[in-house]
């Protein structure tokens, strides 16, 4: 009977392992602390670009008015999200209460459902442990509760982050043209989203195409994801006349985090919006560059604060971001010494964040490659246990010979 019974235990807690109790789990408390905020908070707009931008659209303005003040056409931010809060208000009106709750709920969906992407990526690259753990630590953590109030793409570059780099891992030498096809258009969506998630794709398509030992593959992957870009970047060129591939803002965002945000397009120096967009951030990108070239210490001082901000803001929770990337190096350490994918995880952790290092962060521009994080964070978890219970196993079973 005692050894019926311990084999029917571990089945009793197979739920933990199911994807849909994590969501469930997930949507529960983010739904919940959603439900809080908007009880003691006036739903507010705010100085929210792409609301701005997709009140144009609604209005018939096309993709413009970033800023306010400014009626002409835009490129300052990509295109996915602006459009999406342009189907919401379409449908529960322009900048209103009910819009804005709708737009929460969206994060809360697509938070809840990475809980889900960071599962499965865990129990794909490390095993079942790593899996549920993963899933039930992002379906839970404290601080990731409260990021679906942000009434920006944040929460959906987490979900597709996490989403396509679970998609290229899944490529091997078995995969058909159909799926490398597939791979190509999510990146051209995750770039049409938050084109800083496009930084480790070339690396990440050489790791493919090492693992599968085929480079047709990954080429062919790249051409789909510059594909699906192109009918917007031909529609930046259209309109300005310039290159523009997807966002117009670099420099300006390297000069807001260099020099300083007093010529920000949200104040009222108003610059912008009588120079025009293309003006205004070639204009930034000369004064940028002349920044750097009279005081490159203090760029270098800049940056270096910047890289230690983005790892552990906010600072109210600095022992939580901190703890959290020192266990996602380790984790990262730890499957190179089992010979596990490694490699991939590293290469996003080291080349999504450089853009930031050159402009400026915020907590929120974390949270796309925190999937990935907490995935390595419960591999190492999960390691370190089983490490522990074949340590006391071999002490039970050395424990018996010599009785």
């Amino acid at each position: 009977m005692r050894n019926v019974t311990m084999r029917k235990q571990p089945r009793s807690w197979l739920w933990l392992r199911q994807a849909r109790w994590i969501f469930l789990v997930a949507f529960i408390l983010r739904i919940g602390v959603a439900g809080v905020f908007i009880a003691h908070n006036e739903l507010s707009w705010g100085v929210n670009e792409p609301a701005n931008i997709a009140q144009a659209i609604v209005q018939g303005r096309g993709f413009s008015s970033a800023f306010h003040d400014a009626s002409g056409a835009t490129a300052w931010l990509a295109p996915v999200y602006p459009f999406l809060l342009a189907s919401i208000f379409r449908f529960f009106g322009v900048k209103t209460a009910i819009s804005a709750v709708m737009a929460i709920l969206c994060n809360v969906i697509f938070s809840s459902l990475t809980a889900v992407v960071a599962e499965k990526l865990g129990r794909e690259q490390f095993g079942e442990n790593a899996g549920a753990i993963a899933g039930w630590a992002w379906a839970t953590a404290p601080p990731l509760l409260f990021v679906p109030w942000l009434q920006w793409e944040t929460c959906l570059s987490g979900l597709v982050l996490g989403f396509v780099f679970m998609t290229t891992l899944r490529l091997d030498e078995a995969s058909e043209t159909r799926e490398w096809v597939w791979c190509g258009a999510v990146w051209s969506f995750a770039a049409l989203l938050n084109p800083a998630i496009l930084a480790p794709l070339a690396v990440l398509a050489i790791e493919a195409g090492a693992h599968a030992r085929r480079w047709k593959g990954p080429a062919l992957m790249i051409f789909v994801c510059v594909l699906g870009i192109l009918p917007w970047t031909a529609r930046n060129y259209a309109v300005f006349r310039q290159f523009v591939p997807v966002r117009s803002n670099f420099w300006a965002e390297a000069y807001f985090g260099n020099v300083g945000f007093s010529l920000h397009p949200t104040g009222n120096t108003m610059v912008y919006q009588q120079v025009g967009e293309i003006a205004f951030t070639r204009e930034l990108r000369t004064r940028t560059l002349e920044f750097v070239r009279a005081e490159p210490k203090r760029f270098g001082r800049l940056t270096a604060e910047r890289f230690v901000a983005f790892w552990t803001q906010p600072p109210q929770l600095r022992p939580y971001p901190l703890a959290l990337f020192l266990m996602s190096v380790a984790g990262i350490v730890r499957a190179g010494r089992q010979k596990k994918r490694w490699a991939e995880f590293a290469s996003v952790l080291l080349l999504y964040p450089l853009i930031y290092y050159f402009t400026y962060t915020f907590a929120r521009y974390r949270y796309p490659v925190e999937p990935l994080m907490y995935t390595l964070a419960a591999y190492l978890v999960a390691s370190l246990f089983t490490k522990k219970n074949r340590a006391e196993q071999s002490k039970k079973s050395a424990a018996t010979l010599l009785q």
